[in-house]
């Protein structure tokens, strides 16, 4: 260990970030996601008193300063039922995955405050696998969703994660000679989500040049309109690098957008295509069920032809929140393909599985 932080010092001019590892590397986990860490909190509102106060409209989404979300929080979960979840969009989809049977492991940077210890205790308690840089004089992020006769107030600060550095990562691939990869021959993704792309490039273009090889396949989901704009560059060469892509059409006409030069989606599938490799390109429609562009065969086998096919959504019943539906349906659709599932199949498992998910209040299974 003496030996691995002299040669990180000489590298990189100082010593690893604080990270808790919580032990040892276990097995090789099958899929690393890397997000936002959130404490989020979902409290139910017997009246809107509270969002008035604090000058939100119902429905509404957005930042708020730390101080003002700390306040929010506190305030919300004094006077109404609280639920407590770690959350952010890629952490979504690593508990969505474990409570599937699919262990992953998560990456992401949370301050050194009582927020931090809260959410290490439930990804113990709850059996996930965190690398949790810690950052001193920073706050952990958090999300506070007020719902009011079925209808969310969003409200969240990512804090540390920010922050979070590609020394962290970089440190973890040779952690006293273990490794969280598994060999480039067999099956692993390394799942981003879009929230993490804006100040950590360098971090992404770490996981493309230096991890991403073979069988080790980059997962890239697009996330929102606002995120795809505002980092329509950094998108793009993930997008291309990318065998998987999620989005919905609005983030998908966003990037086709911004990035210029394509008219509709399909024509930026089109090129995300050509680009090289094989691709698989999801487009959800919300009720309307998903649209699959690609030009994937069977595994490891060449590109082939680009189709076009649409999926049915999976009927639900009682719609109570479509918080989360896009992190589930990753997960699904990951569990199923790791499982050596049909192409067809998985996506009916990931249908499925945001379908369950849509009747529960927050990001959480039945």
């Amino acid at each position: 260990m003496e030996y691995l932080s002299y040669v990180y010092e000489k590298i990189f001019g100082g010593n690893p970030p604080t990270d808790d590892t919580q032990g040892a590397f276990h097995t090789p986990r099958k899929v690393i996601c890397f997000g936002n860490v959130l404490l989020d909190r979902l409290v139910q509102l017997e009246d809107p008193e509270l969002l008035e106060r604090f000058g939100l409209e119902l429905g509404s989404k957005g930042e708020l300063d730390m101080e003002k979300l700390n306040q929010l929080a506190a305030e919300a979960t004094e006077c109404s039922r609280c639920l407590t979840n770690p959350g952010g969009s890629a952490l979504n989809t690593a508990r969505i995955l474990k409570q599937l049977g699919t262990d992953a492991l998560f990456f992401g940077a949370v301050g050194a405050d009582k927020h931090a210890e809260e959410l290490r205790q439930i990804l113990r308690d709850r059996g996930i696998e965190a690398r949790l840089q810690t950052v001193e004089d920073a706050h952990t992020g958090q999300c506070v969703c007020l719902m009011y006769q079925d209808n969310p107030t969003l409200y969240a600060n990512i804090g540390a994660s920010a922050q979070f550095e590609v020394q962290t990562l970089s440190h973890a691939v040779s952690h006293e000679g273990q490794s969280f990869l598994r060999p480039v021959e067999r099956k692993q993704i390394l799942y981003v989500e879009g929230f993490f792309v804006p100040q950590r490039s360098d971090v992404c273009d770490y996981i493309v040049q230096h991890l991403v090889r073979e069988r080790r396949r980059l997962a890239l989901n697009l996330s929102a309109p606002y995120i795809v704009r505002k980092n329509h560059q950094a998108m793009m060469k993930l997008a291309r690098a990318a065998f998987f892509l999620f989005g919905n059409r609005q983030e998908f006409e966003a990037l086709a957008e911004a990035a210029g030069g394509f008219r509709n989606v399909d024509e930026l599938a089109d090129h995300l295509l050509e680009s090289g490799g094989t691709k698989v390109i999801f487009v959800t429609n919300g009720r309307s069920g998903v649209q699959v562009i690609t030009n994937y065969v069977e595994e490891l086998a060449p590109p082939g032809p680009v189709s076009f096919e649409d999926f049915r959504a999976q009927r639900v019943d009682q719609l109570v929140d479509a918080t989360g539906a896009g992190d589930a349906f990753v997960a699904g659709f990951l569990h199923a393909w790791l499982e050596k599932r049909s192409l067809g199949e998985c996506i009916r498992m990931a249908s499925s599985v945001a379908a369950k998910v849509v009747t529960q209040v927050g990001c959480n299974l039945p």
